[in-house]
């Protein structure tokens, strides 16, 4: 046993010496020279900075293999391997590289639903560069997901690489989209204060109806809506005084063809609350009365967490219109579990007052500074407003001259903030020729220039070009907001129109108006104008005998007789306007006032007066959804003794005033031929609710109901005489204007009326 042990102990000193040996041999290895093989694109000398090993260094196995990975980590090979030579007095080593592929170029084939344009977006792919399996791999799983996130969960994406001369590839995603996966059902367990219907209204996420989901892409799975739906259920809850809610993740069942989804929300209620004692802490600017006053919630109500979070930002605008823009307010909310009741604590922070040290203006390469500037309802060396500072966004906004605008307040030492107003501008002048249809003026051709910002001064310029079958109008416009710098607004409008819309004969108008306009406050507008304008009423349509056709109404026989006739008028109107975005408003409201009055002393050969009242509320209820009221009033007659020119009597009746009738025919119609006659007094309603089905392209869906009427001189204004509709329709805020597509059905329709219109527009609303 100790002979064999004895002879292995000498073999294993023998290796060892043997190994020490070699190591110390190739340790005295001395590298003589250094060379990279195989590189096109990448330089030589920049793959050798990433060597640790130089030359005259000494061999080492390890700092090589150190090395190569060094090489690898460059991301621009897929192969790399080692060769030696050996030269007088040492050894060369090579290290010869394979470089990836470049890609050029990358193609999509198959994709029709989502197009190009956003696959280069979500999957950005940089060409010009090296790529490999696994960075394919990576674009791959991207755009799975891309499709998945717009619920096609059918769709397969295929990679193929096609090897072109020096190394270079070009990448084509073979695509195949398949069907969208949609909701089928959506179930709640565990609910009982709220049934499943009412909780389904909160959600942004539906099921499937065959209906409308092909229009407003409804029904759809999308993981990031459903998420943000669980909390909208809480949130919902929150507000009913559910404080302790739960709302586990949702259960989401695809079926076995990929093509619809079933969910389950799991809904853990608890108790509901009520509000006990509200106190106010750290308050030294303003007396407790005063927050008692921004503070909407009352002990002994339910518990209602939107109306606790607005009842903060009351309270901190109520500082930050002092000055105090770094207010905080945050409640502490003690529960009383026994009692099922909440305590509130709102503990108030107030900062420092701040005031406006510079107000400095960016993004604007068109647009001057002055046209901003002079929005802005905050001033240098002012204390900052927080109501001022929300205003002030408004008329940027209202000025319809940016894409987004943004104003900052920015401490620049204790008390002093610069604000930053940065804007990004978009296109104001449009130049548009087209057609269009409307239930007045039938086919219409149209060719509009508009420069909306001119100059960048924010001037109007435009013409107006309209010809059709029943109307002709050339239309030149110029305004300036503000006149000399001053807060007064100058309007010039000269117009040439002839129209046959009234009946059987034709009307021709030209003249022009000049408009003087000024603020008073921020709310108020009033102006004045003059208008001059020579009227004609012609054509009127004959019998055989040469007789005037007695279906041309009697009132429009009297101004044709009179010939070419002159209206020399002015008008005064007062505006106050609150709305908060003019374009497409949410809430707010505008009242208006107008008094046109034509009088011979003026010089004319027209004299009447002329009164319209008008009013409109807007209501945001919610999911952006908006209620609206409108309303309308108006007296007209002749004085001096002449008669009330035809052109400016009430027609009230089609998409502007009553929908669900023709033009005019919710008036005075003659009872023999048909023939609106329109009235000297009108009096008409509009309820509207709309329902965004686009948001980005502001295109929404609504419902109305209309009431109203026109009367003659003889009558007066009376219930029974008015006329009432309701239906529905789209609304799309074009950028050429509004365009309305609206159904109305007559609720009580006479004998030889239609019962239901259909009316489209473009360009007006009410």
């Amino acid at each position: 046993m100790t002979k064999y042990f004895n002879s292995f102990f000498l073999i294993l000193f023998i290796g060892a010496t043997f190994s020490a040996i070699a190591f110390a041999q190739e340790k005295a290895i001395q590298i003589k020279l250094i060379e990279v093989r195989g590189n096109d694109k990448i330089d030589r000398a920049t793959i050798l900075s990433r060597l640790s090993l130089q030359e005259g260094d000494f061999f080492s196995p390890e700092e090589v293999k150190k090395d190569v990975d060094r090489i690898y980590r460059m991301g621009f090979f897929d192969r790399v391997k080692v060769e030696s030579e050996g030269l007088e007095g040492g050894i060369a080593l090579f290290f010869i590289v394979h470089e990836k592929p470049f890609l050029i170029d990358v193609v999509y084939e198959g994709n029709e639903n989502i197009d190009q344009a956003q696959l280069k977006e979500k999957v950005p792919i940089r060409t010009e560069t090296f790529i490999d399996a696994k960075t394919i791999r990576s674009y791959v799983r991207k755009m799975k997901g891309l499709y998945e996130s717009e619920a096609y969960y059918n769709a397969t994406v295929i990679p193929v690489t096609q090897l072109l001369a020096n190394n270079q590839v070009v990448l084509t995603f073979l695509i195949e989209e398949g069907e969208q996966a949609y909701i089928r059902e959506i179930r709640f367990e565990g609910n009982k204060a709220f049934k499943g219907k009412v909780l389904k209204k909160v959600m942004e996420s539906s099921s499937y109806f065959w209906l409308t989901s092909w229009l407003t892409e409804s029904g759809r799975y999308k993981k990031e809506s459903l998420e943000a739906d669980v909390e909208r259920i809480r949130e919902y809850y929150s507000n009913h005084g559910y404080l302790q809610v739960q709302v586990n993740e949702p259960q989401v069942v695809l079926s076995d063809d990929n093509e619809w989804f079933d969910i389950v929300l799991p809904v853990a209620e608890g108790e509901q609350f009520k509000v006990g004692d509200i106190q106010y802490e750290g308050s030294t600017v303003f007396e407790k009365p005063d927050l008692i006053e921004k503070t909407m919630t009352k002990e002994g109500e339910v518990f209602n967490r939107g109306q606790l979070r607005r009842d903060i930002m009351g309270m901190v605008d109520l500082y930050g219109e002092e000055g105090y823009i770094y207010a905080n307010v945050v409640p502490r909310l003690n529960a009383r579990q026994e009692e099922n009741i909440v305590d509130i604590v709102f503990r108030v922070t107030e900062g420092d007052r701040a005031k406006v040290r510079e107000i400095h203006v960016s993004g604007n390469s068109k647009t001057r500074d002055k046209v901003i500037r002079r929005e802005i309802r905050v001033n240098e060396q002012e204390m900052v407003n927080t109501k001022l500072l929300r205003r002030s966004f408004q008329r940027l906004q209202n000025l319809n001259f940016f894409e987004n605008v943004e104003i900052v307040p920015k401490q620049i030492e204790p008390g002093w903030v610069d604000l930053d107003v940065t804007v990004k501008e978009k296109p104001t002048g449009t130049f548009s020729v087209g057609g269009g249809y409307s239930s007045v003026d039938r086919f219409i051709a149209t060719m509009d220039v508009t420069m909306g910002n001119f100059l960048g001064k924010g001037q109007l310029v435009r013409v107006k070009v309209d010809t059709g079958k029943r109307r002709t109008t050339y239309r030149l416009t110029f305004r300036e907001p503000y006149l000399f710098d001053r807060d007064i607004s100058g309007t010039i409008d000269l117009f040439n129109q002839e129209r046959s819309s009234l009946g059987p004969y034709r009307e021709k108008r030209v003249g022009g108006n000049l408009i003087l306009g000024r603020s008073f406050g921020e709310y108020v507008r009033s102006s004045i104008s003059y208008t001059a304008e020579q009227l004609q009423v012609s054509d009127l349509q004959l019998l055989p005998s040469g007789a005037i056709d007695p279906v041309v109404p009697l009132q429009v026989q009297e101004q044709a007789a009179l010939g070419k006739t002159l209206t020399s008028a002015i008008g005064l109107s007062l505006t106050r306007d609150t709305r908060d975005f003019a374009f497409d408003p949410k809430s707010g409201a505008r009242n208006s006032l107008t008094v046109e009055y034509a009088g011979t002393f003026l010089g004319g050969d027209n004299a009447y007066l002329k009164i319209i009242g008008d009013s409109s509320r807007f209501f945001p209820v919610w999911w952006d959804h908006i209620f609206s009221l409108h309303g309308r009033i108006g007296y007209a007659s002749g004085i001096e003794g002449k008669v009330l020119p035809v052109g400016e009597r009430f027609f009230v009746g089609g998409i502007n005033t009553v929908r669900g009738f023709k033009f005019g025919k919710a008036g005075p119609v003659d009872s023999g031929f048909g023939e609106v006659l329109g009235g000297n007094k009108e009096l008409f309603f509009n309820i509207e609710y709309l329902i965004p089905l686009v948001k980005e392209a502001r295109i929404k869906a609504l419902l109305f109901y209309d009431y109203g009427a026109a009367f003659d001189d003889d009558e007066l204004i009376r219930a029974s005489g008015m006329r009432e509709a309701a239906g529905f329709g789209i609304r799309w805020i074009s950028p050429v204007g509004p365009l309305r597509l609206e159904w109305g059905k007559n609720l009580s329709p006479k004998p030889d009326e239609p019962s239901r219109t259909v009316e489209f527009s473009i360009g007006t609303l009410f």
